[in-house]
């Protein structure tokens, strides 16, 4: 970093953020866990903190996308979006964590390296039902994290506007591969209403929201193109329809053609 920039410009607002999302995200751990150890008695504690970490990452990454709609659609949201950086590093953070445990618990117990054996422990690449979802795990961690590394504002300056907005725009790509990566993963496994209904319910929660926000920027625009035109000395009167005429008869000299 440059002179110029700090780590984090801390305030009382980002304290107060961070120590509110701090501690969701413990009472989330806490009410999973619990949960598991009730209904699993049995799991173990390495795929107890697989579980928790990712049905953590995948929520906050639904949280992260709803907020810039959220934020066009009521004012009161904005406090999220000025701050959903720190957001954004945390999932990161938390998908690292249970991507780590994957990769001991299924992947570094063999002869091959565990980076590898995620790539070629499931080969069934033209199949869509049995695709190596591992796969689309790992490359959805790979774009949080360069989302991750590049969400200070240095590189924010350095990269570009239209660069870093398009790298950060990959978070739709890493949703998407998340989702299937939740799909042919977790649901297909144990093919449980409950995933399936959750996964559902968050992606239309998505659909809605975007499209709502798509909306109401669509009439804004719309008004304030009608206001400026209306500086210029311009007014609508009424929309623009084609009538047909009937069509032309023509006349020679001698009479009617």
């Amino acid at each position: 970093m440059s002179v110029s920039y700090t780590t984090v410009q801390w305030n009382r607002q980002k304290r107060r953020y961070d120590r509110i999302m701090a501690g969701l995200m413990a009472a989330y751990l806490a009410c999973f866990a619990t949960f598991q150890l009730v209904f699993f008695p049995n799991v173990t504690p390495e795929t107890l903190l697989i579980r928790a970490t990712g049905t953590l990452a995948f929520f906050m990454l639904h949280v992260v996308l709803s907020i810039g709609p959220l934020a066009r659609i009521d004012a009161r949201f904005t406090p999220l979006l000025y701050n959903r950086r720190h957001l954004g590093v945390t999932l990161f953070l938390i998908a690292l964590v249970h991507g780590i445990f994957n990769l001991i618990q299924f992947h570094a117990l063999g002869n091959t390296d565990p980076l590898l054996s995620v790539w070629i422990s499931n080969t069934n690449y033209g199949s869509f039902s049995r695709f190596p979802f591992q796969v689309l795990g790992f490359l959805a961690l790979i774009i949080l994290f360069l989302m991750a590394a590049t969400s200070h504002d240095f590189w924010l300056k350095n990269l570009g506007p239209r660069v870093w907005k398009a790298l950060h725009m990959l978070v739709y790509t890493a949703y998407g591969l998340l989702l299937f990566h939740v799909l042919l993963g977790v649901v297909q496994l144990e093919q449980s209403p409950v995933w399936i209904g959750a996964i559902g319910l968050g992606f239309s929660v998505l659909i809605g929201l975007h499209l709502t926000a798509a909306r109401m920027e669509w009439s804004r625009w719309k008004r304030q193109q009608a206001y400026a035109l209306a500086l210029e000395g311009y007014y609508e009167v009424g929309p623009l329809k084609t009538y047909r005429s009937p069509a032309p008869k023509l006349y020679s000299s001698k009479g009617k053609i």
